[in-house]
């Protein structure tokens, strides 16, 4: 994949997130059952490591903390600095390290090769079992760890799948206690403080992030959703009662008076049935009364759950179309929404245009995808009213999952490590993709010219055109957009 070198920049100087919700739930089950936690935050723009003088720096507080144990939670992208991090804690202290996470579930022999311990799984019950007996740290007994995999004289002994909680009303609430909550803040690891905190959490936009579930509905082929749902079976989907969720948003509004609006990052909210949706926009106007965003399926949203929805304060929503290639959809992807359900979804959801923003997800460089598959994206999306936002994502091959099983099954060539330093947002930049980028853009009929006649050197000439205009439209001044717009219209693109 070629990467534009003002792509690359905007990600290094992207913000960074410390939402982190897993790694808090973890750390406030573990406070409930008496043990100490201390949670270091590393946030790092894409691409970047940790400095030498940082390094040093965590040195000196893992001195001063002397755990019995250190936890390193990560996703694949950050394998190679979880790598660094580690080998310099084991260079310097004769403490265990654990690797949890995405990463770690889907890999866990790989991760073995550096670290001493991996949870493949859910954490809470695996790790609180660990710690409560620490001679399991200290080499005192057999390790016997459902879900804690670990090294043994040179060997991996693997011991299943971490347990999950069926009850998660039982977690705590995530840890928002910045008393044992540090981070590397313009190179200095200190104490994480209110002002700090707003600069790296996504409530720099003043909005809160939580989630109703775990697990999801649905097992895309390309979701690590596939990967626990193979591994725990349908049981993975769990839902909180509302009173827990809304008791939740109330502590965060009295602890954070900034937050304006929630963020909820279920795969779906509308998994919710129709009952429990009722009562959350009923409880949810009563006490909490801000704007929320949430992510839908089309399998899963109806009339009147969407009615609920908008009269508590829903104001953006986000759902997935990802091809508008039924075809690709369910043999490649395995989603069982076709465009035809996916439109009248949208259709639904247009009726309340004046009050919600519509937010859409397409995957795009898919080697099964050809380009008849790719204009019928074009064809589904153009159907939908502006104004709407895309998302779109580049396809990645993460490890465990159905479509990677797949494209090695069918010998398809890809880069076996990609996964690991991919950034999903950096598509190919080839006409079709540059086209589906645009849609939101551009009027109806003038999508439908740029695909019927897209072997048109001054059609392609065109597009691109129109494609880094966009992408650079604030860096340009007025009077250059003007031109290129007056230009556009005499050729009536």
């Amino acid at each position: 994949m070629s990467l534009h070198q003002q792509d690359i920049k905007e990600l290094k100087n992207a913000p960074t997130d410390i939402s982190a919700i897993g790694i808090r739930y973890l750390s406030s089950y573990l406070k409930s059952k008496r043990h100490s936690v201390k949670i270091i935050f590393l946030p790092k723009p894409y691409g970047q490591r940790e400095k030498k003088n940082e390094l040093r720096q965590i040195n000196k507080l893992i001195t001063d903390i002397c755990p019995d144990l250190i936890g390193v939670s990560l996703m694949s992208n950050n394998f190679y600095r979880a790598i660094e991090l580690t080998k310099m804690i084991k260079k310097i202290f004769n403490i265990p390290v654990i690797w949890g996470g995405i990463h770690p579930t889907i890999k866990p022999v790989e991760c073995l090769e550096y670290a001493d311990m991996v949870c493949v799984g859910e954490g809470e019950l695996a790790l609180e079992k660990l710690l409560t007996n620490k001679t399991h740290l200290t080499g005192g007994q057999s390790l016997d760890v459902e879900g804690i995999w670990y090294k043994k004289e040179d060997q991996i002994v693997e011991t299943g799948v971490a347990p999950l909680i069926f009850n998660i009303d039982e977690i705590p609430y995530p840890d928002y206690d910045f008393s044992d909550h540090y981070i590397i803040h313009k190179g200095i690891l200190q104490k994480l403080e209110i002002d700090i905190f707003r600069k790296y959490y996504p409530a720099s936009s003043n909005d809160h992030r939580l989630i109703s579930t775990r697990g999801c509905p649905h097992a895309c082929a390309y979701c690590c959703n596939s990967v626990f749902r193979s591994m725990y079976g349908i049981k993975y989907l769990r839902k909180r009662s509302v009173k827990n969720v809304i008791n939740e948003m109330v502590e965060v509004k009295k602890r954070f008076s900034f937050i304006k609006s929630f963020k909820l990052m279920d795969d779906s909210f509308t998994t919710n049935s129709n009952e429990w949706l009722r009562e959350f926009s009923q409880q949810y106007k009563e006490k909490i009364n801000l704007p929320f965003f949430c992510l839908i399926s089309p399998l899963t949203v109806n009339k009147e759950k969407l009615s609920y929805l908008i009269d508590c304060g829903l104001h953006t929503v986000q759902i997935g179309l990802q091809s508008g290639s039924d075809r690709i959809n369910k043999d490649i992807y395995l989603r069982h929404a076709t465009s035809k359900i996916f439109l009248e979804t949208v259709n639904l959801l247009e009726t309340h245009k004046d009050k919600i923003e519509l937010i859409i997800d397409v995957i795009t460089d898919n080697p099964y995808e050809t380009d008849k598959d790719l204009i019928e994206t074009v064809s589904v999306l153009n159907k939908i009213k502006r104004p709407f936002r895309l998302a779109l994502f580049s396809l990645a091959f993460y490890p465990g999952t159905a479509l990677y099983n797949k494209v090695t099954e069918d010998k398809i060539p890809i880069n076996e490590k990609e996964y690991l330093f991919k950034e999903f947002h950096l598509f190919r930049k080839t006409y079709l993709n540059k086209l589906i980028f645009l849609v939101p853009f551009l009027p109806e009929e003038r999508v439908n010219r740029f695909i019927e006649e897209r072997d048109r050197f001054l059609m392609k000439f065109w597009l691109g055109s129109i494609f880094f205009l966009y992408l650079n439209k604030n860096k340009f001044p007025g009077f250059i957009s003007t031109i290129f717009s007056k230009v556009k219209n005499f050729f009536k693109l």
